[in-house]
């Protein structure tokens, strides 16, 4: 991109003709004339990915072709569109300064006002029995957005795109106290189906807590869930579990 950045503004500096450019997506096969220039698809970001040379996308073809100083194409060959590269820096393309950045769409990923996680515990109260087993389930408060709920962040903030996004569970890690339960995309459960249970074997008080591991996924438009690279880790609300010793006793009437 440097070379047609610099013969844009070697161009621009003289009184013309000079180049004019256009980013078209690769989604679609169109030209510089079909109109989608900001069509997005999972293609044009997952090319990005395995692409050398850097760039997050998503990957546009870039077009030029020469004009006159009122936009005007110049006559012949040089006044059609003529294209020039295949790159995954959209925002380097002189005049595409408007561009939708991978950049930015993991910035408002990051963003997101997530729904940390809390553990809902049997027996209830937060208070079990040693050597009884006890059942622990991940539970997502109404407050933010968990797995699969929707975002919509301020446009203004995406140079006037409107992104959905969508936060999607990577994993889960129980902290028990005693022993630590995954990685795991088990939420757990109540007695007596759930899977994550703990014996505990001395009485005390236990910091109990599910961290979370948030991936996720954005689209604009009709363009499709598209993933977005990187996860974002939370840890949970803690709470504190009391474990208690039971004691027999005989009573004489």
């Amino acid at each position: 991109m440097d070379d047609l950045e610099d013969s844009y503004f070697k161009s621009a500096a003289a009184k013309g003709p000079f180049h004019d450019y256009r980013a078209v997506s690769v989604c679609g096969g169109g030209g510089p004339d079909s109109g989608n220039e900001g069509d997005l698809c999972p293609q044009s970001w997952g090319m990005c990915r395995i692409a050398s040379g850097g760039g997050e996308g998503p990957a546009v073809v870039v077009y030029r072709r020469v004009v006159e100083q009122d936009g005007t194409p110049v006559t012949g060959p040089p006044g059609q569109w003529q294209q020039v590269a295949l790159t995954c820096w959209p925002e380097r393309v002189p005049g595409n300064a408007n561009a939708l950045t991978m950049a930015m769409i993991r910035q408002a990923f990051r963003d997101t006002d997530f729904t940390k996680p809390t553990v809902n515990i049997q027996p209830e109260g937060d208070v079990t029995l040693v050597n009884l087993p006890t059942f622990f389930e991940v539970q997502f408060p109404e407050a933010g957005f968990g797995p699969d709920e929707v975002d919509r962040p301020d446009p203004a903030t995406l140079l006037g795109h409107r992104v959905e996004i969508r936060p999607r569970l990577q994993s889960v890690t129980y902290h028990l106290g005693e022993r630590t339960v995954g990685p795991t995309q088990d939420l757990g459960g109540p007695y007596p189906d759930g899977t994550v249970v703990q014996t505990y074997t001395r009485p005390g008080e236990q910091q109990v807590r599910a961290d979370i591991v948030y991936s996720g996924q954005f689209r604009v438009g009709g363009s499709g869930w598209i993933d977005i690279p990187g996860t974002v880790d939370l840890q949970g609300t803690p709470v504190t579990l009391t474990v208690r010793e039971a004691r027999a006793r005989l009573y004489s009437d």
